[in-house]
């Protein structure tokens, strides 16, 4: 989309936020916890986090067992005019001794919201999170993936927007902008979660953004019966980057690689049913562009068992993961592979939970194990643990250029990196 159609597009958004506020009386209710206030209203939080990774043997690259690290995130929300004005930031940093690409300040959120009859808009730096599905985030496409964050790709870096959003009785019509662009994050060779690669984020290439376009995407969802329904279409830069090999490969030596983003348009398509104690889950998309065109699909579903283990209630998971790209899919993707999970929501006064999976691909016999546990400590503290493992596949060497190219092989690279992560919170 060039700049020359976002202007007016721009000016739309802003003139049918106003002209549809008279049918607010057939929309449908706009949650706002601020409605009310006789004036001005600051929310603050603060959290300080101490973590800590084990890994059980040291990186492919001589990399260190342990990598300790701290981070401390503010938000800070004012709201005037009863609620319906508001402004949002949320800075974040983390010091990491060990990485230096983690050792980072990030503007999380920053961004103005009006809140009106029927409809809200929103401009500034937003995270937006689209999807049903456990195992991937498939459909989820609006905000970069923060990699040195977590490997899991539910962490994201918040993206430049102007959105509107209409609600009415027919559903809930979402229209986004999004100028500028923000490169995925990586390790570098002093950290984990790296492999025998050092990507070259300086030279990376954006084949789309500098030549002047602006993103656009549109989303439609709605709850038909026990059917929650998600249409989605994104046009503008893949947040997912091709890599290209840059320099020689020499055995021993970390293999260079550039991401590279190209131009994209997306069809995504999301949805979850909910009968009793059952919730069936589907993601699916059709993508074209730069790269030749694709489909992906996640599908599966979750039962859960209340009171089966006591207080506590058992949630089993199965999903099916599918990418017709075969031997093109990215580094570390899964093309066809098999989820299963278990949830334990114990229901005490901790909040504790827990989820462990694993991820199988069922040709090569690769897993990917995962574990997710948290329970509060009093009113304010937190305590998190994480783990995953990387098995089934021959361990990937630095300067393997012959295994990168394998699709089954390129999971090698993190079969040294399996790792125990503790974290504890302070909330304020």
């Amino acid at each position: 989309m060039r700049c020359g159609l976002a202007r007016p597009l721009l000016g739309l958004l802003l003139l049918l936020s106003t002209l549809l506020g008279a049918e607010g009386a057939q929309a449908q209710a706009v949650s706002n916890p601020f409605a009310g206030s006789a004036g001005p209203r600051t929310e603050f939080d603060a959290s300080v986090a101490l973590q800590l990774r084990g890994f059980p043997r040291r990186g492919e690259l001589g990399q260190d067992r342990l990598q300790p690290s701290a981070a401390v995130e503010f938000t800070l929300r004012r709201d005037w005019n009863a609620g319906a004005d508001s402004l949002t930031l949320s800075p974040f940093y983390r010091f990491d001794p060990e990485d230096g690409q983690r050792r980072r300040g990030d503007l999380r959120e920053a961004f103005y919201s009006h809140v009106g009859s029927g409809f809200e808009i929103h401009a500034g730096l937003r995270r937006v999170f689209w999807g049903q599905t456990e195992s991937k985030r498939l459909v989820d496409v609006l905000n970069q993936v923060d990699l040195v964050e977590n490997v899991d790709e539910e962490d994201r870096l918040g993206q430049p927007m102007l959105s509107l959003t209409l609600l009415r009785d027919w559903g809930v019509l979402e229209a986004y902008l999004l100028p500028g662009f923000r490169e995925r994050t990586f390790a570098s060779t002093d950290g984990r979660l790296t492999g025998p690669f050092a990507i070259d984020e300086a030279r990376s290439g954006i084949r789309r953004v500098a030549k002047g376009r602006v993103d656009w995407a549109l989303r439609y969802s709605h709850l038909i019966g026990d059917v929650e329904l998600g249409l989605s279409w994104f046009e503008g830069t893949n947040r997912e980057p091709d890599f290209a090999v840059v320099g020689p490969v020499e055995q021993g030596v970390p293999i260079r690689l550039r991401p590279e983003y190209g131009a994209m348009s997306q069809f995504g398509l999301d949805a979850a049913l909910i009968r009793g104690d059952w919730a069936f889950k589907l993601e699916a998309l059709r993508r074209g562009g730069d790269a030749p065109s694709h489909s992906a699909v996640v599908l599966g579903f979750e039962r859960t068992l209340v009171g089966a283990l006591g207080r506590a209630d058992l949630g089993l998971l199965l999903e099916y993961l599918f990418d017709d790209r075969g031997r093109r899919t990215p580094l570390l993707a899964y093309a066809n592979d098999v989820f299963a999970g278990l949830r334990i929501g114990f229901n005490d006064l901790a909040d504790s939970e827990l989820l462990a999976g694993v991820i199988v691909d069922h040709r090569s016999g690769r897993q990917v194990w995962s574990l997710e546990a948290s329970t509060r400590i009093g009113r304010h503290w937190r305590l998190s643990a994480q783990a995953r493992a990387f098995a089934g596949v021959q361990a990937l060497r630095a300067g393997d250029l012959t295994g990168l190219l394998e699709p089954g092989r390129q999971w090698g690279a993190l079969v040294r990196d399996d790792y125990l992560e503790l974290e504890l919170t302070r909330f304020f």
